[in-house]
């Protein structure tokens, strides 16, 4: 009896491997089981991801700022001030008279040659005076002979110098911006013939050059055509304002160098 249904079932079976869809199917059942395991073995067997720590900067770059102009040579003046030369930068290459006009007289018998420029406002008044070029301040103190006097460093061996300063308004240290007020015109003891004023010089590597000569230049091209050799004069001490000239009168060599008025 238990012959007879086993023949029945096997029977059964080959009749059912005989039809055409059936292997097909059993094929695709295999392969999906053994896709599907693998799958898992790998999922199952991948290492674990571990935090490192980095984080992501989600901020925006910092914009680099647009390069300045270069800074070109001013009057020590403000914009609005109307002032005029009294006394010129000896010119060894200028006549005699002008000459004349820039030396300066320490005592009866004494002279020396004017290394910078004496400004003076043309109705006699005070004015502030500013710097010339951006730099650092180096000195500002009251001189017994001189008045108040104050240095600025600006770098590649440029300085400006201002005295007969009546008051300052900066100290060593303050960094200070072209244009930026350093005190008031004042009188001193040496160079008091011309009143109220700000004697201005600028040096190079510590020997005075022109500063009319190199007005509304480029630093960059005044420290390139500087010639130490033909150009400047050694100044050991800072040389003092004034007109010594008898024979100056006033409007005669009180402007610039064209003959003109300056004006800021």
């Amino acid at each position: 009896m238990r012959e007879e249904q086993n023949k029945k079932t096997s029977q059964k079976v080959i009749k059912m491997l005989r039809k055409r869809w059936v292997v097909p199917a059993i094929y695709l059942v295999s392969a999906a089981v053994i896709l599907t395991g693998a799958l898992w073995y790998q999922y199952s067997n991948a290492p674990t991801p571990t935090k490192t720590g980095t984080t992501v900067d989600t901020r925006e770059p910092e914009a680099i700022p647009a390069s300045q102009p270069e800074e070109k040579l001013t009057y020590p003046v403000s914009k609005d001030a109307t002032v005029q030369v009294k006394s010129h930068y000896y010119d060894d290459s200028a006549s005699k008279d002008e000459q004349q006009a820039s030396l300066i007289q320490m005592d009866n018998n004494t002279f020396t040659i004017n290394t910078g420029m004496d400004l003076v406002d043309k109705s006699g008044k005070e004015f502030d005076v500013t710097a010339a070029l951006s730099g650092t301040v180096t000195k500002a103190q009251k001189d017994a002979e001189l008045g108040y006097v104050v240095v600025v460093e600006s770098g590649n061996g440029l300085v400006s110098y201002y005295q007969s300063l009546k008051s300052v308004s900066v100290e060593p240290g303050t960094k200070v911006s072209q244009g930026q007020v350093l005190g008031t015109a004042g009188t001193a003891l040496i160079g008091k013939e011309n009143g109220i004023h700000v004697h201005y010089e600028l040096r190079k590597d510590g020997v005075a050059i022109n500063p009319e000569k190199y007005q509304g230049q480029d630093v960059s091209s005044i420290i390139s055509s500087v010639n130490t050799k033909s150009e400047t004069k050694e100044s050991n001490t800072m040389n003092t304002s004034g007109n010594v000239s008898d024979d100056n009168e006033e409007g005669s060599s009180n402007t610039d160098s064209d003959g003109n008025k300056i004006q800021q």
